[in-house]
């Protein structure tokens, strides 16, 4: 049996932004598997790879909205689980403060664009095909 001392019990700082990303690594992992194996099931197994391309892709892909919502599901999630699998080794193996706040930077700024850009590739395409002009 342990003697008590009588000091008080010691609360432990947790930081919760590190607390939050472990939680939604995890749940984000779980997700993007259903995510990715439905991608792969559709794009890959169920219709040739030959016959997608621009036109195919938005009638009979994006032709409905549910599906956008899906592929930005897929982008979000699996964006922002590498983002964040990425600062985690980037903490882990620079050392020099400063250097590792700069590449945290320019990671997050290039992150960004990214999310951006397939957001409005997302929202912005036309519901039916767009005639490409033909460059002689």
């Amino acid at each position: 049996m342990a003697a008590e001392t009588g000091a008080p019990a010691r609360r432990v700082n947790i930081n919760n932004f590190e607390t939050n990303v472990w939680r939604y690594m995890r749940l984000s992992g779980l997700l993007i598997i259903p995510l990715l194996l439905g991608h792969l099931l559709i794009l890959h197994l169920i219709n040739s790879v030959f016959d997608v391309n621009y036109e195919w892709v938005i009638e009979y892909r994006w032709g409905l909205i549910g599906w956008r919502i899906y592929d930005a599901f897929l982008l979000w999630f699996a964006g922002l689980h590498g983002f964040l699998g990425v600062r985690c080794v980037i903490r882990d193996y620079v050392h020099d403060a400063q250097v590792r706040r700069v590449i945290m930077v320019v990671m997050a700024m290039v992150v960004i664009f990214l999310f951006l850009l397939g957001t409005v590739a997302l929202i912005g395409a036309p519901f039916e095909p767009v005639e490409i002009p033909v460059v002689p």
